[in-house]
């Protein structure tokens, strides 16, 4: 399925808004599945992009975003699609609540349109303060991006209120290692037989246990939110395990976004947008990872 979105992206990006889904020949998909996958590969930032040049497109109708994206927008629309696609719509959705005045109810990508007016492109801004401190962390985690002259400057998709909750996870987690309370990256440096008698469970078993992609548990482990322990013995040369106790310590204090909609019976979808349009902060992380919520900003 994920060579499918490089081919139909390509296809849109290739023949245009009113190309049709079938009546390609397999060397066609080949190629449309090329030009997609140069964008995907770059992550949300560049899909953004992506779809602001579509509408930079001679001839195009860019009153409407479900035609100037044409079948790029059928598929997405897809009920084939799983939930393991809800990024990807998202990065869309955004997209078009950001750049479309869609009017209040009209559904985009399964959710429901709050009617506010699309904004524009979000400009450069500089770091400040805590982040500005932090900047190589913020590299380091893909929030921000070191330019050819040395300059450091936030990826498109980053706000000053993803900066905000940035800032607001390392001071908490600092402020319990300051405590003397047990913190999850304090597992870093824990000692080997500790380890070698605590629960470990696999990457896989972790993403389902928290309802999230794999990746984004890799993500949690190399910035440490949760505990990743070297199981070269247990499994394959380089692979990772996760100790069960970080994973408990994480869903203390943490919940994702489909433990909220499996507990709410509700898509993803729409309680994602419910969740943005009141404001409720994210853990700061890239956005095609999945979405993760303070635990008390959610369940109080």
């Amino acid at each position: 399925m994920v060579s499918r979105a490089c081919e139909v992206l390509g296809l849109r990006i290739t023949k245009g808004p009113d190309a049709s889904l079938t009546g390609h020949r397999e060397a066609d998909w080949m190629s449309f599945g090329a030009s997609g996958y140069d964008v995907l590969k770059d992550g949300p930032a560049a899909l953004s992009d992506c779809l602001t040049a579509m509408a930079r497109e001679k001839g195009v109708d860019r009153r409407f975003f479900g035609r100037l994206f044409g079948p790029w927008t059928t598929w997405l629309k897809s009920r084939s699609l799983g939930d393991e696609f809800e990024p990807l719509r998202d990065v869309v959705r955004r997209h078009v609540f950001d750049h479309f005045s869609v009017r209040r109810g009209v559904l985009v990508l399964g959710v429901p349109s709050e009617g506010k007016a699309g904004l524009n492109v979000q400009k450069p801004f500089p770091l400040k303060g805590f982040a500005k401190r932090n900047a190589e962390d913020l590299v380091r985690r893909g929030l921000v991006r070191r330019q050819a002259d040395g300059s450091i400057v936030p990826m498109g998709f980053v706000t000053q209120r993803m900066l905000v909750a940035y800032e607001r996870e390392r001071r908490f987690f600092s402020a319990r290692k300051g405590s003397g309370a047990r913190v999850v990256v304090e597992a870093h440096g824990a000692d080997a037989a500790e380890e070698a008698c605590e629960p470990l469970l696999s990457i896989s078993a972790v993403a389902q246990e928290l309802r999230v992609t794999a990746k984004t548990v890799r993500y949690l482990v190399e910035n440490g939110l949760l505990h990743g322990v070297d199981a070269a013995e247990l499994y394959r040369r380089g692979a990772t395990v996760v100790t069960a106790g970080s994973l408990m310590q994480f869903r203390e204090i943490f919940i994702s976004l489909g433990e909220l909609a499996d507990a709410a019976q509700r898509p993803q979808g729409a309680l994602s947008m419910r969740l943005r349009n009141a404001d409720v902060a994210l853990l700061a992380m890239p956005h095609d990872l999945s979405r993760i919520y303070w635990r008390e900003d959610v369940c109080a």
